[in-house]
C-alpha cells in the first residue's frame, strides 16, 4: 500500500523476509513479505479481480517510483491473472 509505514524498508534490497506494515488504505495492520523475498521466488503470480484493481495495476505500470505504487517493485517476470 502506498504510504505504508515500513514501505521504504520493505522495498530495499537488504530487507528482512517479513515486516509489519500499517497503511491507511490497508484497513488494519498486517505482516507482509518484502520485495526481496517476492522477487526471489521461482514463479510470481498476481491475482486481481474487478475493474478497480485492473485500473490500479495500470497505474502501477505507469508509475515512476515503487514508493507510489509498491507492486511495481515485484512486477518483473510476474504472471498477472485477472478476473471480473
Amino acid at each position: 500500500f502506498p504510504g505504508a509505514d515500513n514501505l521504504a524498508k520493505a522495498l530495499s534490497h537488504n530487507a528482512p523476509a517479513l515486516l509489519p506494515m500499517s497503511a491507511e488504505g490497508a484497513g488494519e495492520p498486517r505482516i507482509t513479505l518484502t520485495a526481496r523475498v517476492i522477487n526471489s521466488a521461482l514463479s510470481k503470480h498476481l491475482v486481481i479481480k474487478g475493474a478497480a484493481k485492473r485500473a490500479a495495476l495500470a497505474t502501477a505500470l505507469e508509475a515512476d517510483d515503487a514508493q507510489d505504487a509498491p507492486v511495481k517493485a515485484v512486477l518483473k517476470d510476474m504472471t498477472v491473472h485477472w478476473a471480473e
